[in-house]
Parts: structure tokens; sequence; C-alpha cells
């Protein structure tokens, strides 16, 4: 099935949904962690990734960071000021909440309620308001954090009290398209068919000749360390059901969405 532009799904979903009493947020739907689809999620091959700011070099953490009974140690120099912020989940595993940033449009970090801060620059080329989810991908602590420009998104990850940009097989920064290229249209996080639970998923809508959502190919992403890499693939069918196909155009996982939990800079 031929996946046509992010102007044309947003339009099909929309239209959908206007005949429909659900929403388009992540509660209204059956739910993305298991009816939401995903794309074939390329990576891409564009320029690599630079140095994350925290203490930590880019590359060098290999294990997810581990629960702390205290956090992270306090370290950096705290939210940038005129950042934006907002609360996010808990990174460092201290059972309280944490705050998300970006500062100027070219850098997005976490600071830790334990006092830690550790951020990263990132390179998104479009012209749109920046936005970053973080989010416990497959329940067990993996922490990403996927920053968008609207029309990318790219894989940022937590790791032992810092941040780095997950590097793809050509070792470059790993990114979903959400229309731009035509290779995908949103992120989740799902089981995928064949595979032991769930993970963080590329999403791909496809239309029928109507131009109508029919299905939403969904791609599970391995993450290994600061790597990232495409894994297994199934397709499940949307048609008739609006909100699940809304949930496959948009950044989400579980319950958390972008425009709902993300930090988000406003025009």
């Amino acid at each position: 099935m031929r996946t046509r532009t992010s102007t044309a799904i947003a339009a099909a979903l929309l239209g959908g949904l206007a005949l429909s009493a659900c929403g388009s947020n992540q509660s209204a739907a059956p739910g993305p962690v298991t009816t939401t689809a995903s794309s074939s999620a390329q990576p891409t091959t564009g320029t690599a990734s630079t140095t994350a700011s925290g203490a930590t070099s880019a590359g060098t953490a290999s294990t997810p960071a581990t629960a702390l009974s205290s956090g992270c140690a306090p370290a950096g120099t705290g939210v940038p000021a005129g950042a934006v912020t907002k609360q996010v989940i808990d990174v460092d595993g201290d059972g309280r909440p944490d705050t998300g940033w970006i500062s100027g449009g070219t850098n997005v970090g976490i600071t830790t309620a334990s006092g830690a801060t550790f951020s990263v620059p990132i390179n998104l080329a479009g012209g749109g308001p920046r936005s970053v989810l973080v989010e416990n991908t497959d329940g067990r602590g993996t922490i990403a954090a996927l920053a968008s420009d609207g029309r990318t998104v790219d894989l940022l990850l937590v790791r032992n009290c810092g941040m780095f940009e997950a590097k793809n097989i050509q070792g470059e920064t790993y990114q979903f398209d959400l229309g731009y290229r035509g290779t995908g249209t949103g992120v989740g996080c799902s089981q995928v068919a064949g595979t032991p639970g769930q993970s963080l998923v590329g999403l791909n809508v496809n239309l029928n000749a109507a131009g109508q959502p029919e299905s939403v190919r969904r791609t599970q992403i391995i993450i290994e360390g600061t790597s990232a890499r495409n894994g297994a693939t199934d397709t499940i069918q949307v048609a008739g059901n609006p909100a699940a196909a809304a949930s496959g155009a948009q950044i989400s996982c579980g319950d958390l969405t972008m425009s709902k939990d993300g930090v988000v800079e406003r025009n």
C-alpha cells in the first residue's frame, strides 16, 4: 500500500474523526500500546550527532540508568534561564517526577528532582516549534526523549544520569519521519507481533484508494546502549476506527502524548 504525504494523512484522519464521537488523544484510542501501528521507521543518513553536554561523553553508556533511591547525584547548573519547562516522568528511579526543558530551540535536557542536569544539542532542520516527550518505552526503565520539529523526530536516550543521541546503523542520529519523507507518520510504544514485550515503535499510516486510513504498520525499535535499529514489523487494520488511526499519526507512549505531556515551544 502506498504511503501518502503527511498533509493527506492529516486531512484523512481529521475527516474520520469528524464522523466519530471519539477524540484523537491517547486516552480516547483503544491504546497504541496494543493497537496502534508503526512504520518502517527507516534510519536516516543525516549529519552525525554532536556530543551530549552532560558529564559523560556520547556513546560511552551501555546500560539503562539503574534505579537509585536518592536519584542522580547533583551536577550541572540546573534549568537554563528562559527555557521552556514541564514536569516529566521520573528518569532516575528515585520516585519523584523530574523536569524536562528546551532552551533556545537548540538544546533539550532534564533536571532531576535530586539536582542533576543533563542535556544534548538538537539539530532539527524544520521551522516548526520544538517539542520533547520523555517516556519509559518498554515499562522496564528504557527512557527515551523524543525531540521533534513537526516533521521529523530525533531519538534521544537517558542512560546513567546522562542524555545521548541514539545512533542508527550508519552511526548517525536515529530519526523518525512524520510524513516529511514518506517513510512514517508517528511514534508510539507497542508490542509488535512475535516480540517478547512492549517497545518503542515507528508508525506508518496507509491510506486506501479513497484516501481514508486503512492500516498502520508498526516497526519495533531495538535499543542497545546508545544505538537503535529496526526490528520486527507487523500491520494492524484501522479502517472504521478513527481513534486508532489517529494515534498512528501521533508521538505518544501509553497514556502520554506529545500534545498533552510534552515540553512544547509555542510560536
